[in-house]
Formats: C-alpha cells, structure tokens, sequence
C-alpha cells in the first residue's frame, strides 16, 4: 500500500469540508424558525471532483470548502428556506461522512507507522 502526502492532503481537505459543512448545518438548524434567514451549504466535493477529472495534479492540491447559500425548493411565507427534516438527514450524512475520513486517514497514519518500524 502506497502512501503519498496528496492523499493526506485530500483526506485533510475532506475533514475540514465535513466539519465546515457541520457549522452551516448546525447554523442552519438554530435558525430554522428565523424570518427571513436562507440556508446555507458548502461547496467543495463537486469543485474537487471536476478539478480532478480537468487535472490530475488537482489531487495534491489543498482544496478550501466555500459556504455558499444553499439552494432549496421550499420556503415558507416568512422567507426561511430551512426544512428541518432535511437538515437532519443532512447531519446525519455528513457525520458518517467525516468518521469514514477520519477511519481512512487513520488507516493510512497506521499504515505509515507500521512500514516506518518495519512491521
């Protein structure tokens, strides 16, 4: 098993875009009943994934998540876009999101270690 610092790189991206995305949900979930508040989301996953399939030297790259206001189909008489349910799924989802990150990212310091003491 071959481990490059662009995967650490983009294991370390993907924490601190799940854990950004984390803050806007939990944002979006405080406000859910304010007038006139709009969702908000992060953008990263889509930019990654069109950076690689343009350039493969994209992998090694640092990429920054964006927060961005977040596209919904409802919204209420009161302007607020947030649907509590699914805010919800989306914490959901994005907390397995960054434990399956933080489980590769420490398969892969495991993985170091153990060719580092020769075992």
């Amino acid at each position: 098993m071959s481990v490059t610092p662009s995967q650490f790189e983009l294991i370390g991206g993907l924490l601190d875009a799940a854990s950004l995305r984390h803050q806007a949900i939990a944002q979006n979930i405080a406000n859910v009943n304010t007038p006139g508040y709009r969702r908000l989301d992060i953008e990263f996953e889509e930019t990654l994934s069109r950076e690689i399939l343009t350039n493969e030297e994209a992998i090694g790259k640092r990429h920054q998540a964006r927060l961005i206001e977040g596209a919904s189909e409802a919204q209420r008489e009161d302007g607020n876009n947030v649907s509590i349910d699914a805010e919800m799924g989306q914490l959901n989802k994005n907390t397995m999101l960054y434990n399956v990150y933080s489980q590769i990212l420490a398969t892969r310091i495991a993985a170091m270690r153990s060719a580092i003491s020769g075992q």
